[in-house]
């Protein structure tokens, strides 16, 4: 009777492994491969620009293969992982989300760099260490297009912290933690 149940167990495992086996090139195919991608010179660039870009090494993107939807370099996502720490690091997950949101949202509509749009906005010149959490709201909407609300916001405050007329002449969007979220007010 023994013989009979390690049959029985023997053609299970067998059948498992087959269907694992048959389903590893679907598997391995849908693993993004990683490449590096550098990022281009301006074309107008100044002289001076130009003679320290050639003397300074060029900034390198690790970027997949996989859909990413806001390609940042190494430098952009430090600086973007620091200003969502400042503003949201106190904030849950999908504040933190809505934050980096509002950052992407920015550098998508008026097509500058996340230096540019931190700069524009007035975020915080405060630039604590990320923590894990924050790094990986920020990768969850900049690489994979991950949202914290459908609406396309821009702006953010907290009232607890202060009032702000101008941010509630916008189009309010949703409350997350300690921040009231926006969209620009249609003309």
């Amino acid at each position: 009777m023994m013989t009979k149940d390690l049959l029985i167990i023997g053609a299970v495992v067998a059948l498992v492994a087959i269907m694992v086996l048959a389903a590893l090139p679907e598997i391995t195919s849908a693993m993004p491969d990683v490449y590096y991608v550098e990022p281009t010179e301006p074309e107008a660039a100044t002289e001076a620009a130009t003679e320290a870009a050639t003397e300074a090494e060029p900034e390198t993107v690790l970027q997949s293969t996989a859909s990413v939807r806001y390609a940042l370099t190494a430098a952009e996502r430090d600086e973007v992982e620091r200003v969502v720490m400042a503003e949201a690091g106190a904030e849950p997950y999908i504040g933190q989300m809505a934050v980096a949101q509002c950052i992407l949202n920015a550098c998508e509509q008026e097509n500058a760099r996340p230096a540019e749009i931190v700069k524009r906005y007035g975020y915080t010149d405060k630039r604590p260490e990320p923590s894990y959490k924050v790094k990986s709201a920020v990768s969850d909407v900049f690489d994979d297009g991950d949202v914290a609300t459908d609406a396309e916001i821009l702006y953010f405050y907290a009232p607890e912290l202060c009032q702000s007329i101008w941010h509630e002449s916008q189009t309010y969007v949703c409350t997350i933690g300690g921040h009231r979220f926006f969209e620009e007010a249609e003309q």
